[in-house]
């Protein structure tokens, strides 16, 4: 059993206050004791931590993708209405296809190739955010370095309605993997993408072009964003990294167990981010991040267990100072939180860890002290004012556990969002709240039962394979 602590976001929308807050004290019977392994929550709201962004929530887009103009389109309103279920957030085109496709100029036509990006592509994506309302960070293509080309896209930008809604610009995707994927040659290190970062800065801020710039948008390697902090810190607003929990999807040694284990290696590699970014007063962001890399794996990332390993990074990621995620997804492959079926966007299980974050992280992190048996099982607590929010993590494939919370505040009430599907490999059936989006894609969790404490401790049992959102009243 791990103690942890939560940085929270605020859930906007009368809707889930009204679900989440309607029922009376007359209506709150005492939980029935539970029945799994006993452990013990003690929560301490007078040690209020960081609060989190409201725009923690994320998608990442292949540049490629813009190139469809009835995926990231205004006409795709079921897909808007999924992401704008989620509050508040952040949009990323990039990906590998950013430095291979090539900006036109112009509109696309019947001749216009899928390897190129046009000025009809813009629009319609400018048209996709503006509906959603999220900020968007945008890459330029470096694995064909072109100042001019940059400049000319960046100009189009400028004029066009995306203005405003682009936060910051990038200058290639995983620029540490360039000399591997062909871009450049094998001696190519951080100094030489420095000067050519540099160009492209310097060709768009001299032409009068004033977008904040993010950077360096690395695979991994926290090296490059030391250096390139240290060296870029004033021409940047935000340190940028992209983290997928393990890889090949071609590696047939992963299953849904791998990403269900503990992960030893995503703590020091957020701490390290994190210690480059603050040494030089820069937030930090995961701008790309999903289970399995190279698209995910079948039975792996498309199951659910990746929403309970979705869920756990989110607040791990949170829990050290990050300011927030972007899934990387699209149409299809086996990681996308949600996917395009017959042109119809569905929810995806990953997408179901969204919405479960999106309910419980309000206001700032408070630590928590945990105590009883050693399990595959992380809890995280945030409080808002009179409110206090747990969100627990059961990965243990067949061991419930039966949670007694010690609330920090006189506890009135305690109410329990479940997210739930028939098991950890289900890819249909799963729900939170009791609830799925709807043909509209809009989402209404049910209401559930309000129940009143125990001798002022919440008592409640968490299923084998499954999470739990409590408020706590």
């Amino acid at each position: 059993m791990q103690q942890h602590s939560i940085l929270p976001a605020f859930l906007p929308g009368l809707l889930w206050l009204a679900l989440f807050g309607s029922c009376t004290k007359s209506s709150t019977p005492p939980l029935p004791p539970p029945q799994g392994a006993p452990v013990t929550l003690v929560l301490h709201p007078d040690q209020p931590g960081d609060a989190l962004p409201a725009t923690f929530t994320g998608f990442s887009y292949e540049t490629s993708a813009l190139t469809d103009g009835n995926f990231l389109s205004p006409s795709n309103t079921v897909l808007i209405q999924l992401i704008r279920n989620l509050g508040r957030g952040f949009l990323r085109v990039g990906g590998n296809s950013s430095d291979n496709l090539v900006w036109t100029g112009g509109p696309r036509s019947a001749q216009t190739g899928k390897d190129s990006l046009t000025t009809s592509d813009i629009d319609h994506f400018a048209a996709f955010a503006n509906a959603v309302g999220w900020p968007v960070i945008f890459g330029f293509n470096m694995g064909v370095f072109d100042p001019a080309r940059v400049v000319s896209e960046g100009t189009y930008l400028n004029n066009s309605s995306l203005k405003n809604t682009i936060a910051y610009l990038q200058n290639g995707n995983e620029p540490d993997l360039f000399a591997g994927n062909g871009h450049r040659s094998a001696t190519f290190q951080l100094p030489d993408y420095e000067k050519q970062w540099e160009q492209y800065y310097t060709a768009i801020k001299s032409n009068n072009l004033s977008f904040p710039f993010a950077g360096p948008d690395v695979a991994y390697n926290t090296k490059w964003t030391a250096g390139f902090s240290a060296s870029e810190s004033h021409n940047i607003g935000l340190l940028t990294a992209h983290y997928y929990r393990t890889g090949p999807a071609s590696d047939t040694t992963i299953t849904y167990k791998t990403i269900l284990a503990d992960d030893t290696r995503l703590p020091t590699y957020l701490d390290a981010l994190n210690t480059d970014a603050k040494a030089v007063q820069l937030p930090y962001r995961i701008a790309e991040c999903n289970s399995v890399y190279s698209g995910g794996r079948k039975g792996v990332s498309d199951v659910f267990a990746s929403a309970l390993w979705a869920l756990d990074f989110m607040w791990t990621a949170a829990m050290h100072h990050c300011q927030g995620v972007n899934f990387h997804g699209g149409q299809g492959g086996a990681y996308t939180p949600i996917a395009m079926t017959n042109g119809i966007p569905i929810a995806r299980p990953e997408y179901y860890a969204l919405l479960a974050f999106h309910a419980a992280a309000m206001g700032r992190l408070i630590p928590g002290n945990v105590s009883g048996t050693r399990l595959n099982v992380n809890i995280f607590a945030c409080a808002d004012t009179g409110t206090e929010y747990v969100t627990i993590i059961n990965k243990e494939e067949q061991q419930a556990i039966a949670l007694t919370i010690q609330p920090g505040i006189k506890a009135q009430t305690a109410q329990a969002l479940a997210l739930t599907a028939p098991g950890l490999t289900a890819t249909s059936g799963i729900t939170f709240a009791g609830s799925q989006p709807d043909a509209s894609g809009n989402f209404a969790p049910q209401k559930s039962p309000v129940y009143a404490p125990t001798n002022g401790n919440i008592v409640i049992a968490i299923p084998a394979g499954s999470a739990m959102v409590v408020i706590i009243k």
